[in-house]
């Protein structure tokens, strides 16, 4: 069988050229260019539905112009296969902060022991990554013999960490809130925004913590306030897109929802394992259904003997 091209491969093999042209400009970290791109090449729906655009016009010219099948045709739908597919390189954003960690000590915010859900640098422990202002975030959540809840664990109420202060994590000064978002059935996803009820807190020039999924009327700060590292500003909650209360930590280089570059967070003077941690980024992650990430303990503001890379 003859290859013959036609108008809809060109069209297939621009739009190639063009994912990779979204997906190697982030690499090289040039900032807010790379961000744009990254959101663009790794929108699944985005490309989902381009991709059954120019399948539905290859199978009308194909049935338009006979035979429907030749050499062509096969390599231009396996070329759509490819570029429905791929949006699932942009598996972990490349931000311009990786190798730029903040310098703020920061606590964890919650008191007792935390269990890490979700937090560190690669998708088997943080599924966040893939997010350009998440990229270094933390899912944060109670846990006692293993569960995050008492009972059947279909109420917040069940849940070990709902209701529990948040503290700010560092000094710093508030610049948003949001207190409207309405909680969600425990696994009902969807909320909106997606991050519920929450507190935006510069904490160093160009560096700005969200704290999520707060409990909706706990929030006892306003924009423009100071706090201290430590100070109470608001509850953990189920608001917002989430599956089940917990508090949800990022770090981002602007005050704008989903619009950031994510930056590591390290926690300081914190208890892991039985072990004293001076700083670090404790990593979170589930294996066999069952939540296997670090569990932690703030413990003290003074610095520790031993530290973690």
């Amino acid at each position: 069988m003859k290859l013959r091209l036609e108008w809809w491969h060109y069209v297939a093999l621009a739009l190639l050229a063009l994912q990779a042209v979204f997906f190697v400009v982030p690499q090289l970290r040039p900032g807010k260019p790379g961000l744009v791109c990254w959101l663009f090449g790794s929108d699944r729906m985005l490309w989902l539905g381009i991709t059954g655009l120019l399948v539905l016009s290859g199978l009308a010219w194909s049935l338009w112009h006979r035979p429907f099948w030749s050499a062509g045709r096969i390599a231009g739908f396996a070329l759509l296969f490819v570029l429905a597919l791929s949006p699932l390189v942009f598996r972990v954003y490349p931000s311009s902060y990786d190798d730029a960690p903040s310098q703020v000590p920061f606590r964890v915010p919650l008191e007792g022991p935390v269990t890490v859900g979700w937090g560190g640098a690669t998708p088997d422990v943080n599924y966040h990554v893939v997010a350009p202002d998440q990229r270094w975030a933390y899912d944060l959540l109670v846990t006692k013999d293993g569960k995050t809840y008492r009972g059947e664990g279909t109420l917040k109420e069940e849940y070990f960490c709902y209701g529990l202060p948040v503290l700010a994590p560092a000094d710093g000064t508030v610049r948003a809130t949001y207190e409207t978002a309405q909680e969600m059935p425990v696994g009902q996803l969807g909320g909106t925004p997606a991050g519920g009820n929450q507190v935006v807190i510069e904490v160093a020039a160009r560096q700005f913590l969200f704290l999520c999924h707060l409990k909706p009327g706990s929030i006892t700060v306003e924009p423009g306030d100071r706090v201290a590292k430590g100070e109470i500003v608001g509850q953990v909650g189920n608001s917002g897109n989430t599956s089940e209360p917990h508090l949800h930590v990022h770090l981002q280089d602007t005050p704008e929802d989903h619009f950031g570059e994510g930056i590591p967070l390290y926690f300081h003077n914190y208890r892991a394992d039985g072990k004293l941690i001076d700083r670090g980024i404790p990593t979170g992650g589930f294996r066999g259904g069952k939540i296997s990430g670090a569990i932690i303990e703030h413990s003290g503001d003074h610095r520790k003997e031993q530290t973690e890379p």
